[in-house]
């Protein structure tokens, strides 16, 4: 016998809006990325690269 699928609160069910989906993928990639990074060892010189960014913005700010 096959299993129906049955909400028992009587409602419809609810599913995620596509803005939702789009976020969770977005989210998905990036941990995808930063794993990919990892694994082919360019980790260390993309965070420091970034952090120099980072730096510079900052500095770019105070003066």
């Amino acid at each position: 016998m096959p299993m129906k699928n049955h909400n028992p609160s009587g409602g419809r069910l609810r599913f995620a809006s596509t803005w939702q989906r789009l976020l969770a993928m977005l989210v998905l990639a990036v941990f995808a990325g930063l794993i990919w990074l990892a694994w082919s060892g360019r980790y260390d010189r993309e965070i420091n690269a970034f952090a120099a960014w980072l730096e510079r913005q900052y500095e770019a700010l105070r003066r």
